[in-house]
């Protein structure tokens, strides 16, 4: 109990931390004027990925690199299941032009390179290190372009296309309260990441069951929440755009960012019980190449009620494998 306690306390903290960054990060983008898809790429899904950052470093830190592998798998399956599912489900996702020549396609480089490596012989450090070269690259390349677009966006009224954070209302914040969030987000976040890791690592010793799992099912669901409440209102406010690349830039992000750094201090160890969440890892983001090209450029309902449904029956089989181990 007092292990479940550390752990949702651990959780809370991280979500009020990754809230916080989501809002200094959106409004330092609507100052600088960016759109709202370059906005969930780049800030909003770095953002809400703080808490997997936070937990998965500390993680590292603390030598238990298979809960940190495990949380960024099920954080990806999460976002490709869980966020994009339930979202479609509530309105359709239009998938720009950007997304699908671009982000859809790295982000099903990207994880299928991960999979590979995990499902043939594990993670080096120069595995990890090529992986960060890669998403430092299109990082760069990304912010830059959304600069160099935003010099056309320097009148009132393309200001009011803008993306602005879908959680909160009103005028953008100044300078000094968006570092004011930002350094107390990342506190938050530091603090809760090593509640959420010492906790979770107890609950999966207590009941017996690997900490991979535990990093795929129970933490990686509480570490996407800020993805899931962002995309959701993002949908409700009609902005697809950047509920989408938030997810996608997400994916990126976890496995680009987080993941190499989690590799290049600590490479993971993987066990049996990662085969399956890998693999179907894969399968989700090779599977968004097509569905991002079909009903008229749209993920549609039946498209998410698809996504949702292969997500509830990947934790049905989790949990049944983890019971028989």
């Amino acid at each position: 109990m007092i292990s479940l306690l550390q752990f949702l306390g651990g959780l809370l903290l991280l979500l009020v931390g990754g809230r916080l960054l989501v809002s200094a990060s959106v409004d330092t983008a609507k100052r600088l004027r960016v759109s709202p898809l370059v906005i969930g790429l780049t800030l909003v899904a770095w953002g809400t990925s703080a808490p997997e950052l936070a937990l998965n470093l500390i993680s590292a830190y603390k030598q238990r690199s298979d809960l940190a592998l495990g949380n960024v798998v099920g954080a990806n399956i999460c976002n490709m299941g869980l966020v994009l599912g339930t979202c479609a489900l509530v309105r359709p996702l239009v998938v720009r032009e950007r997304l699908i020549n671009v982000e859809v396609w790295l982000n099903a480089a990207v994880l299928s390179f991960m999979a590979i490596l995990g499902l043939t012989g594990g993670f080096q450090k120069w595995e990890a290190g090529l992986m960060f070269g890669v998403f430092g690259a299109y990082s760069v390349w990304t912010i830059m372009a959304a600069l160099r677009s935003s010099d056309r966006a320097r009148s009132p009224r393309a200001a009011d296309t803008l993306g602005e954070d879908p959680m909160r209302e009103g005028a953008p914040m100044g300078w000094f309260m968006i570092g004011a969030c930002f350094v107390g987000g990342l506190a938050l976040l530091s603090f809760g990441g090593s509640f959420s890791s010492d906790g979770a690592a107890a609950i999966a010793i207590a009941l017996g069951t690997p900490p991979s799992v535990v990093g795929v099912t129970v933490v990686s669901i509480g570490t996407t929440l800020p993805e899931l409440v962002t995309g959701l209102l993002a949908v409700r406010k009609g902005q697809s755009d950047l509920a989408m690349g938030n997810a996608l830039g997400s994916c990126i992000f976890n496995a680009g960012a987080i993941f190499s750094v989690v590799g290049l201090v600590s490479p993971p160890v993987v066990d049996r019980s990662l085969m399956l969440p890998l693999l179907y890892m894969a399968i989700l983001a090779l599977s968004l190449v097509p569905i991002s090209r079909s009903f008229g450029k749209t993920v549609s309902r039946l498209e998410g009620a698809v996504l949702l449904g292969s997500y509830v029956l990947f934790l049905a089989v989790s949990a049944v494998l983890a019971s028989l181990q």
